[in-house]
């Protein structure tokens, strides 16, 4: 932690929190033994009580503790400004890390290689504004007024390797070091994102509206909640690479009738007459902001799956196969919304699909053998 004071109205203070260092100190107070290297703890003794540690930071009142720093750095300020100023607090950049502990160095080197290649081949601009929940068109793309800059960087340092995602002045980054892989959001513009919030001034009791994030520690939980759903979808999309499940668990899984509640479900059929509605919900964009039937009513529109219907019996087709998909536990219903989103089950059955169909007979025999 530092704290630097302009030494001339008026006076800004700049405080660096570390929330890792904070970990740190809570583990020695409770004894809980660690080894540590800079920032990155190699290993805990208790991750259980150390992540419940990291939790509570989220919850920290942060206008009273850093307003508590005030009469050690700036103790003539009541003297110089009055008794009725006091500091708006703010925050400047903030980094959320998700650190993913590994047995041993050598455990990681053999998964980081292919990790780094998919995650620097995969960062298209399309993927890097998901990741960073930025808004798309119904197809998926990019608004062409979009003025966002998207880049992406891969950095070889002493003790590893980095691919990082700029989306404008927001960022997303994974890099490897020691036994850590670590995945980091870095938010420096947080207008880029909407939170549900009261306006200023607005009764407590009124309805929170979906307004834009501010700078202010009074939307710090907030930030931490998108920071880490950034992180999850960046390392959602990893973990598909890593996924060892055979072809045949997931296909054999959705390739038989069901019954539930005495109701019977039939088959779905992948390669079939159900392969264009499970390439439509395919779509990266739906894991971020799930989908609704109007959605996939235009998204198919044409397609053998739905032919020449009218936008009736379009409609209604779809609803009977959203439910078909959600009894087979493809999708699964948002609290309150007519939304839907594709559960992990689902994307992998998806990506599955789509990897047979694109891929080649020699090259699925090399795989194979």
């Amino acid at each position: 932690m530092n704290i630097r004071l302009q030494t001339w109205f008026p006076y800004h203070i700049q405080i660096c929190l570390n929330g890792r260092e904070w970990l740190r100190r809570s583990l020695e107070r409770q004894k809980i033994d660690f080894v540590a290297q800079g920032n990155k703890f190699l290993a805990i003794a208790d991750y259980e009580r150390a992540q419940q540690f990291l939790d509570k930071q989220r919850h920290t009142r942060f206008p009273e503790v850093l307003s508590g720093f005030l009469p050690v750095v700036f103790p003539a300020m009541k003297e110089i400004l009055g008794p009725h100023l006091s500091y708006y607090w703010t925050m400047w950049q903030s980094e959320w890390a998700t650190d993913l502990v590994f047995s041993s160095p050598g455990e990681l080197s053999q998964v980081m290689d292919t990790l780094l290649r998919h995650a620097h081949i995969t960062g298209t601009s399309t993927r890097v504004l998901r990741y960073l929940d930025r808004p798309l068109t119904k197809e998926g793309t990019p608004y062409k007024r979009s003025a966002e800059q998207i880049v992406t960087r891969m950095t070889d340092f002493n003790e590893g390797v980095r691919v990082r995602h700029w989306c404008s002045r927001n960022s997303v980054k994974v890099y490897n070091q020691q036994n850590i892989l670590r995945i980091e959001t870095t938010i420096n513009d947080p207008a880029q994102f909407k939170v549900f919030r009261h306006k200023q001034g607005q009764d407590k009791n009124e309805p929170k509206q979906r307004l834009v994030m501010r700078k202010g520690v009074a939307d710090c939980a907030q930030r931490a909640v998108i920071s880490q759903d950034i992180n999850n979808r960046f390392a959602d999309n990893l973990a598909l690479l890593q996924d060892r499940t055979p072809a045949r668990n997931s296909f054999d899984e959705v390739v038989r009738h069901i019954r539930k509640k005495g109701k019977r479900y039939r088959a779905l059929d992948p390669t079939g007459k159900d392969r264009e509605l499970l390439l439509a919900i395919s779509d990266p964009a739906y894991c971020v902001a799930g989908l609704t039937n109007s959605e996939l009513r235009e998204k198919l529109a044409g397609s053998p799956f739905l032919g020449t219907r009218t936008q009736k019996q379009s409609s209604a087709k779809i609803s009977r196969h959203l439910r078909l998909l959600r009894e087979h536990g493809l999708i699964k219903k948002l609290p309150r919304q007519n939304r839907y989103q594709v559960t992990l089950k689902g994307v992998r059955l998806t990506t599955l699909l789509n990897v047979i169909l694109d891929a080649s007979i020699e090259n699925l025999m090399k795989i194979a053998a």
